[in-house]
């Protein structure tokens, strides 16, 4: 679940900017009295407009770095919401793909485990088999030479 980036409540940053800038004004104009005994040439009315212009200034300078900085902040939140999103989306569809080739290959895996037991079966018989033809053949030339010292032995004797 992905959170929505933070809003800027602006209403209550007026609120707020309008409570200082009362407060500040107060301030300034308690100052501006002090300093109008010395200044002659400028009226307390004057320097308190002038305080008010420029704190007005200053709050809305830092108002739009504020605002500049939220969306920054707000750009880079919603680039990693979708940079993750991507990345969600793309691994989701990788462990899928990968799922599906381990079920085919185990399935494949499976029919070869066979196919290795049925050629176990049919080399064990052909062992048994060319067991037993060696047997039968030892047993044959056994015989073959039995009858051939026979025919050397016999033969030298009858011609």
């Amino acid at each position: 679940s992905s959170r929505p980036a933070p809003r800027i409540n602006k209403a209550r940053i007026s609120t707020s900017l309008a409570a200082m800038d009362r407060l500040v004004g107060a301030f300034l104009l308690v100052l501006s009295l002090a300093a109008a005994a010395e200044a002659a040439k400028v009226t307390p009315v004057e320097q308190v407009i002038s305080l008010l212009e420029k704190l007005q200034v200053k709050v809305e300078e830092e108002g739009k770095a504020e605002a500049a900085a939220y969306d920054k902040y707000a750009c880079f939140c919603k680039e990693q919401v979708d940079e993750k999103l991507y990345a969600i989306e793309k691994s989701t569809a990788k462990i899928a793909k990968l799922s599906e080739k381990i079920e085919l290959l185990s399935a494949e895996i499976t029919a070869l485990d066979g196919e290795i037991a049925e050629l176990g079966k049919k080399i064990d018989s052909l062992d048994k088999d060319m067991k037993q033809a060696k047997a039968k053949r030892n047993g044959e030339h056994e015989i073959f030479l039995a009858a051939q010292a026979d025919m050397a032995g016999g033969g030298g004797g009858g011609g």
